[in-house]
């Protein structure tokens, strides 16, 4: 589990920003360029156009790419202007744990981010985790590096964030319930007939956020907040049943955290990822923010509303997973990416996400030896599992 004390004298000097060109990573640099952080390594996968944008900007040390072909790339793009580029696995994740920056932010999605996460575990510095993936899957094995390395975790994610920031300095025997508060989505109140009617487009119109489409199509199935129910037994040490979800439609409260004596602490605020990886980056200090402060008279009310397990049964998928324990969530997490993929490749309709995952995790097998390659093994059964169910 995390530790909720910061480094009080914590000064970021310099980051590293692996996923750079994706969705959190390009608010990562939004952040670094408004605190003036020097960058000293980029990592992405395929796009290298915006990520040579990126170099041009940030002047990284280092880059890394995912194959030879988009370093060569890469190289034409930037001619002299290049820095050191490389793409062999084992030379980027050697890279991340050698760092001398001061905090790594790492947000490659999904399951391609549990090397990273590991890396950056072994690297001792501050590591500010968008990833849930990987803390869901080897969360265990994360945090026994990050303590060996004497480095520390701080969730990026807006939920985790919050109940980190409310938790911060206090004790997790204190606690009754952890309260993870959900947007909705795009289908709300949606039956689950009117659901089978959905398109690609619907899915992608999120209410709230401005995310990738696999975590937006993930929001519209619940199948993300089941995610960070997972993610909060990793990162907490608390329970399953000590993890609660509730529908806040305004998405002004992004968790909250009750209390023994049933008094409950709520992180409040504009939703708004920047604020999150600000907070990782300078915490237990707050950095000044700009743009439009959260004015409550014009909000006028906050309301909240029970999760439909029925329309929406991932939620209690996520729970049986972790109740299960072992690779089940690692599965679960192979199997969602996999159906998503063919949702957003239109071969199956919006309901059928969840019942293509609900059957292939009553056909996997389950391995409580937990290491990166039992990790590897499940989610490749996984997958070859669902994809079957898919074609």
């Amino acid at each position: 589990m995390v530790d909720f004390t910061p480094k009080k004298d914590f000064i970021p000097h310099s980051a590293v920003v692996l996923g750079s060109t994706g969705s959190v990573g390009t608010q990562t640099l939004d952040v670094l360029r408004e605190l003036g952080i020097p960058v000293k390594m980029l990592t992405a996968g395929s796009n290298v156009a915006l990520l040579a944008e990126q170099i041009r900007e940030f002047r990284p040390a280092l880059a890394a790419v995912s194959s030879y072909e988009a370093a060569t790339e890469l190289r034409a793009l930037l001619g002299g202007a290049a820095p050191e580029i490389i793409c062999k696995t084992d030379e980027i994740y050697d890279a991340i744990e050698k760092t001398d920056a001061d905090v790594i932010f790492h947000s490659v999605s999904g399951l391609a981010g549990i090397g990273y996460a590991l890396a950056a575990a072994r690297s001792g510095k501050r590591i500010g985790m968008a990833n849930k993936e990987a803390i869901i899957a080897l969360g265990d094995a994360i945090f026994d590096e990050v303590a060996r390395s004497g480095g520390q975790v701080i969730p990026v994610d807006s939920e985790h964030s919050g109940i980190y920031r409310c938790l911060e300095g206090r004790s997790i025997n204190d606690v009754s319930q952890i309260v993870l508060t959900a947007s909705g989505g795009p289908f709300f109140g949606m039956s689950t007939e009117e659901l089978k009617k959905v398109t690609v487009a619907d899915t992608l119109n999120h209410p709230t956020w401005k995310m990738g489409k696999k975590i937006t199509v993930d929001s519209a199935t619940l199948m993300n907040k089941g995610f960070e129910i997972i993610e909060a037994v990793r990162l907490f040490g608390v329970p399953e049943d000590k993890v609660s979800v509730v529908i806040h439609r305004q998405s002004i409260i992004h968790s909250m955290v009750e209390y023994n004596d049933n008094t409950l602490l709520a992180q409040m605020g504009r939703p708004d990822m920047r604020n999150c990886i600000k907070y990782a980056a300078t915490a237990p200090h707050t950095h000044k923010a700009g743009g439009e402060r959260l004015d409550l008279t014009q909000i006028g009310s906050l309301t909240f509303d029970r999760p439909d397990t029925e329309a929406f049964p991932l939620l209690d998928a996520a729970r049986a997973a972790i109740r299960t324990g072992g690779t089940c969530p690692a599965s679960l997490i192979a199997a969602d990416e996999e159906a998503v993929d063919a949702f957003l490749k239109e071969k199956i309709g919006f309901d059928e996400i969840s019942s293509v995952v609900l059957e292939t995790l009553g056909k996997i097998p389950v391995s409580y030896e937990i290491s990166a390659e039992s990790v590897a093994d499940a989610v490749r059964v996984s997958r070859g599992i669902c994809a079957s169910l898919i074609g």
